[in-house]
């Protein structure tokens, strides 16, 4: 028996899992048994970029009977059309697709998910606009999520990366990996139109990323097809091909291979494009406006005398991930996986211990420098992964938002083939905290500080409820003017889940006015209307007071020194403070006090009381705090 302990850090790129290990019959060309024009519904216009549709295909023309034309491309607006297969694969007949989106906009192509719910939809979204006899397009082709609900398509989502200034169509879904790859002439391509990937996980879009080099180049690259989660078909109008737009295909090996052309019997001088390949990869479809069609570009069907894409792994040599909630054991969807493969550290006196009973047992460490990542992929529906490895041993991480990251070592000769992964949800203790005061026991509203810069408000909420993640300490301060901060730290099992939370006043400035050199006192009745350093008759008779103790206690030497609050800027709030403690002064000297009595000073709002500094929301309550006249005997 072995121990092992790892650490994560350290890690690089490896292309070392696969989906699917196998290979593109190398004589694509000569592996083609028919091409036959699928003349039952080409036309004499357009229609291009098939796609899947149970069944059927789904397919792009400008056939229309609507007569709606974009004089821009001098074209019908295109509209999506559903091919019928017969059980040769050819099709027989069409019919219209989408007609509830059956207005002046192009539509097509599109990609829909393997379970036929979720649609990725290029469309234009408001179509063309003439502005001073120009005709402008306003929104270019974007792509746009519909989820099928109550027997209709229903858009659901915007694809973020649509924008007004540059394309993004040509969606193609890649069931396996959540992952969406499209073409747009975005800025920062290699060329016109790039190829680009994210993955969409949980509703959220991540991880966007151009395809590189190997596949794109300083022309145009569009109308990609992705077989089996690895295998991309394309299409680029690049120097080297037989002319127009040619099919290409490439290999994702944890990055895509150089792309390699298709071959004659597919590329044309004319354009060629839109590949697509069914299940078994022995039939597939495309569009081609080559000489002797009916039309413009015609669809096209290709049957391969075998199968295009040779798997050559059997299926007890695939490895079976299953990811389930700890606890409810339901299917975990959309669990991120990857696999570290690593070394053993060379250390000639590895660690010797007694563990379960075995003596003289060897803790091995494993390097964390060779730790090298495999590209993530994800749970489908039912939880399950199916995923080869190259022979080795692996630390396999699986991990997803609200649950705790799992970690399993993997040794291909020694591992079962059905990994089950049992992910623990996190788990949130609750605090319920009740702050008062030390003498009267009231309720006290504080702000809660947490160590992360956040500030919350409880006021009106006391007591207050806090949410901390089992395992984790959370760190606050509790701050209240007149009051000590009082600092907690609030975990799991050391804190109860309901307590009071006793604040203690701070030590009060003396009652009686100040008599001893450097006793403070805040007059607290001296609080100025905001932006003003006008006395209110308030504050004339707490000044009252001061003249009396001064003419009482004629060697007195005082300093008025006054505060803003941090509203306005630094500049004007010392101005401020300072036209505050002159008016304050004038009103003590024209009482009949000698002005070298009295030192007046300005603060400005350097010295802020509670939590309201600058770009900090506040009540006015709050920010009049910090509006105050302080005197200090000198």
């Amino acid at each position: 028996m072995k121990l092992y302990k790892f650490s994560l850090s350290a890690i690089l790129s490896l292309a070392l899992l696969s989906n699917l290990s196998a290979q593109i019959n190398s004589n694509f060309s000569e592996n083609i048994d028919k091409i036959e024009n699928q003349s039952n519904v080409n036309t004499k216009n357009l229609e291009f970029s098939p796609c899947f549709f149970g069944n059927s295909l789904i397919y792009v023309s400008s056939e229309t009977s609507n007569k709606k034309f974009d004089y821009k491309i001098g074209e019908s607006f295109f509209t999506l059309k559903v091919g019928v297969l017969d059980s040769l694969g050819n099709i027989v007949e069409s019919y219209s697709f989408l007609d509830e989106l059956n207005v002046p906009n192009h539509l097509g192509p599109c990609t829909l998910s393997k379970d036929g719910e979720l649609l990725f939809l290029s469309r234009n979204k408001k179509g063309v606009v003439s502005i001073k006899e120009q005709e402008k397009d306003v929104n270019p082709m974007g792509i746009y999520l519909y989820k099928y609900l109550d027997s209709t398509w229903q858009k659901v989502d915007d694809f973020p990366f649509n924008n007004p200034n540059y394309k993004v169509f040509h969606p193609a879904w890649d069931d396996e990996n959540n992952r969406l790859i499209f073409a747009s002439d975005m800025p920062g391509g290699y060329g016109g139109t790039d190829l680009y990937s994210v993955n969409y996980i949980d509703g959220k879009w991540l991880g966007l990323k151009n395809l590189g080099p190997n596949i794109n180049s300083a022309y145009n690259e569009a109308f990609p097809f992705i077989y089996n989660s690895k295998y991309l078909f394309f299409a680029s109008n690049k120097e080297g091909g037989n002319g127009g737009f040619d099919v290409y295909f490439s290999e994702d090996n944890n990055g895509f291979t150089p792309a390699k052309n298709v071959g004659k019997k597919i590329n044309s001088k004319s354009d060629d494009f839109g590949l697509i390949l069914d299940e078994n990869a022995s039939v597939g479809y495309f569009n081609s406006g080559k000489p002797g069609g009916k039309g413009k570009d015609d669809l096209y069907k290709i049957t391969f005398i075998k199968p295009v894409v040779n798997d050559d792994i059997q299926e007890e040599d695939y490895f079976m991930i299953n990811v389930k909630n700890s606890i409810k054991g339901t299917a975990v969807e959309n669990a991120e996986i990857i696999f570290y493969k690593y070394k053993i550290t060379t250390n000639k006196n590895p660690e010797i211990k007694k563990i379960e009973g075995i003596d003289k047992q060897i803790i091995y460490t494993i390097d964390p420098n060779s730790l090298e990542a495999s590209s993530p992929v994800y749970s489908g529906k039912n939880g399950t992964k199916k995923v080869n490895l190259p022979e080795g041993a692996y630390i396999m991480k699986v991990q997803k938002s609200g649950y705790a990251e799992y970690r399993q070592l993997v040794n291909t000769l020694e591992s079962n083939k059905n990994i089950k992964v049992a992910l623990v949800p996190d788990i949130y203790d609750y605090f319920e905290i009740t702050f008062i005061d030390e003498e009267n026991n009231a309720t006290v509203d504080v702000i809660i500080n947490e160590k992360n810069g956040k500030s919350i408000s409880i006021e009106g909420k006391n007591p207050y409820i806090l949410k901390v993640l089992r395992g984790e300490s959370l760190n606050i301060v509790a701050v209240k003017e007149g009051y000590k901060d009082k600092i907690m730290d609030i975990s799991y099992p050391n804190t109860p889940s309901k307590f009071d939370a006793v604040m203690h006043k701070k030590i009060k400035y003396v009652e009686h006015l100040p008599v001893d050199k450097g006793e403070i006192l805040v007059l607290r009745d001296i609080i100025y209307n905001y932006n003003s350093d006008r006395l209110t008759n308030k504050a004339k008779a707490e000044l009252d007071k001061l003249v009396s103790h001064l003419k009482k206690h004629k060697n007195l030497v005082i300093e008025l020194g006054s505060h803003s609050d941090s509203r306005g800027s630094d500049s004007y709030n010392l101005k401020l403070s300072k036209k505050r403690s002159a008016s304050a002064k004038r009103y003590i000297v024209k009482s009949g006090i000698r002005a070298d009595r009295i030192k007046e000073k300005g603060y400005g709002e350097t010295m802020i009381k509670n939590h309201c500094k600058n770009g900090v929301k506040c009540s006015e309550k709050e920010h009049s705090l910090n509006r105050r006249t302080e005197v200090k005997v000198l």
